[in-house]
């Protein structure tokens, strides 16, 4: 199965910044199945958008080798997570295998694998960045047949230009030109087994 993803806008007669981000909250278990911190993620990046205490980025790449931000390889969410208080970092994509798609070039981004259903997820984009986020904040929601929603039940994979990209030269621009036309592409692939 697959979820396709396209976002598009058109520039008028000035450049603009755009930088869209989608925001879906992912547990592959299911409803009310509890937390993602027993599921597996490779992230096809080495490394990430350095940032200070605020979560705001400097400008800087961060190799993410013997960090707990290290995801090249397949490995549990949990493991490492109180290192850093819960995710929530921009991966900058190194460009995994290809596919077109609608004439675009996509590129494999990151899978996640829930241990329990066996349910596998598969991210593929045309984007730079990928913002990795483990639901940190989420305030003990109310969900369907009285399920409640609180922090690490469900992740995010955020396909994007890198954050806060028009203030760094040094990142990927998010300008787009006057008269040029956007295009955000998002495959999500699901397997079980």
């Amino acid at each position: 199965m697959e979820l396709l993803v396209h976002m598009t806008g058109t520039v008028g007669n000035k450049s603009t910044p755009l930088n869209l981000a989608q925001h879906t909250y992912w547990n592959l278990g299911g409803h009310n199945s509890g937390t993602i911190l027993n599921n597996t993620i490779e992230i096809a990046a080495d490394k990430v958008t350095k940032v200070d205490d605020s979560l705001i980025p400097t400008g800087e790449l961060e190799e993410v080798k013997g960090t707990p931000y290290d995801f090249t390889n397949p490995r549990e969410i949990g493991n490492t997570i109180e290192q850093v208080n819960g995710y929530d970092i921009n991966y900058a994509l190194k460009g995994g295998q290809a596919m077109k798609i609608m004439e675009h070039t996509v590129h494999f981004a990151a899978k996640v694998k829930e241990p329990k259903s066996r349910r596998t997820m598969e991210l593929y984009t045309n984007q730079k960045g990928l913002q990795f986020y483990t639901g940190n904040y989420l305030p003990g929601m109310a969900g369907k047949d009285g399920a409640v929603y609180g922090a690490h039940d469900a992740l995010c994979l955020e396909t994007q230009g890198f954050p806060d990209a028009v203030n760094h030269p040094s990142f990927p621009s998010v300008v787009i030109p006057a008269f040029h036309n956007y295009t955000h592409i998002m495959l999500f692939r699901f397997s079980t087994g």
